[in-house]
């Protein structure tokens, strides 16, 4: 089994995938080798590159199982690579990738991205993708059947381009960043919680909308958080500080 495996993008419009191997498993040109800590040679080997993006790639990140990859760019999509990594279920020696979806509707940039637990309240899916960039705005992304789809868009927390996300342990938080100074706070409630708040359970008598997906909703912002651009915002573990 690969012990290690890293995805990196970048301006070429291409995300390599690297494995830490012993040297006699490489057989690939690109290597790099890495000072050893148990007395073994080892190198990072680039193995896969992934291709499809019309411009640079501006973030990567992988679900919390590694069986999905998510890349976004500046040709305004993001992507969903199903992976078969070598140790995980249903995985390969060949670690390979599948890209099985390209999410088309923002209108600019996709500067971040992040997996989420959807805890049964986003489609059939176990995990959500969010996205953001610089249409200013946030992306719920949500999978039904094998299909990912746009489930929900929060535009109207930030006034400026949205560089980045960070999800709460647990996931039921969400937090961003911005180049209008601000970084805000998203909660999230389950489905029923939504048609509560909406006042649409009962839509046989007054014909209310009754939503089947969760939502999520600012429930704080620091306004003046910087005085300029908030590049990065990261949650802190659960436990941090507390011993």
């Amino acid at each position: 089994a690969t012990p290690y495996v890293l995805a990196a993008a970048s301006f070429d419009a291409s995300v390599s995938i690297w494995e830490l191997s012993s040297p006699s498993s490489s057989s690939s040109s690109q290597s790099h080798q890495q000072q050893p800590t148990d007395g073994a040679q080892q190198e990072w080997e680039c193995t896969t590159q992934l291709e499809g993006h019309d411009h640079e790639i501006k973030a990567v990140t992988w679900n919390a199982t590694g069986s999905l990859l998510a890349t976004c760019g500046r040709d305004k999509t993001v992507w969903v690579w199903e992976t078969w990594l070598d140790g995980s279920i249903g995985g390969s020696s060949s670690n390979e990738f599948e890209c099985i979806a390209v999410l088309n509707g923002s209108e600019g940039d996709v500067k971040c991205i992040q997996f989420a637990p959807s805890h049964g309240q986003w489609g059939d899916g176990d995990e959500i993708l969010i996205s953001a960039g610089y249409d200013d705005a946030i992306r719920i992304w949500a999978e039904d059947a094998g299909d990912w789809y746009c489930a929900m868009t929060l535009d109207n927390i930030h006034t400026d381009t949205i560089w980045c996300l960070t999800v709460a342990p647990g996931g039921g938080r969400l937090v961003s960043a911005s180049a209008d100074g601000s970084i805000a706070i998203c909660k999230g409630y389950t489905t029923a919680e939504r048609n509560a708040m909406e006042n649409t359970t009962d839509s046989s008598s007054n014909g209310a909308q009754v939503y089947t997906n969760g939502l999520w909703k600012c429930v704080g912002r620091l306004p003046k958080a910087h005085s300029s651009t908030v590049y990065s915002v990261h949650y802190a573990p659960a436990k941090a500080g507390h011993g």
